[in-house]
């Protein structure tokens, strides 16, 4: 089965959680369901929209904080922003904004903003969204193509780590997660879409800087 970030073919045998088959790719260490298992777009967009995401919920807010901090203290405010996939409630958009900032939004079901998608950008922020995506080596393709040369785009996502036990791992039970990264998928995202630089910050948010 082809590996759908470095679209090759060598991954472990399949590890069962839950209800779903996923795989780990040897080559770029991405972990991925079964293609079988994906939900349709309508059942998709269903389970994000019983998220009922706040952005004025202190919980939700300070869940994003430390990402919208890492942005203000990297980039200044008149410098262009996108927030890609910002889902039914785009509280990092809405937190930089009220900060003086220019954010964008793009998300396929919530605000399929296509003009979004011709600009290029200073920064590019995704929140719990690259888990959930069904082609991950063209949408990183699209991200750095969006972004201009020296700028960021900034993920949060959980990371798996060596000591991970993928088969009972909570954030492969949402079955709109189909992917799961590790550092070393992100050094592979680094040097394959045209990115120079990689920073982590805890288990959870990373930094790429285009070239």
């Amino acid at each position: 089965m082809q590996c759908p970030l470095c679209l090759k073919k060598s991954q472990s045998n399949p590890i069962q959680n839950h209800t779903r088959l996923f795989f780990r790719c040897r080559f770029c260490d991405l972990v991925f369901s079964e293609p079988s298992y994906q939900l349709s777009p309508q059942e998709e967009k269903a389970r994000y929209e019983t998220h009922h995401n706040d952005i004025h919920d202190p919980n939700y807010q300070n869940f994003v904080r430390p990402i919208v901090d890492w942005i203000t203290e990297s980039h200044s405010k008149s410098e262009q922003g996108l927030d890609f996939g910002a889902g039914t409630g785009p509280v990092v958009a809405h937190l930089l904004r009220e900060q003086g900032y220019s954010v964008e939004l793009y998300d396929p079901f919530f605000w399929p903003n296509e003009k979004a998608l011709e600009a290029t950008y200073d920064f590019i922020v995704s929140t719990e969204v690259v888990e959930h995506l069904i082609e991950p080596h063209c949408e990183f393709q699209k991200l750095a193509q969006l972004l201009k040369p020296g700028a960021s785009l900034f993920l949060m996502t959980l990371l798996h780590e060596d000591q991970t036990d993928l088969s009972t791992w909570y954030y492969l039970r949402d079955p709109t997660h189909r992917c799961a990264y590790s550092k070393k998928t992100f050094e592979f995202i680094r040097e394959s879409f045209g990115f120079k630089t990689l920073e982590l910050r805890g288990d959870r948010q990373a930094r790429l800087n285009r070239i």
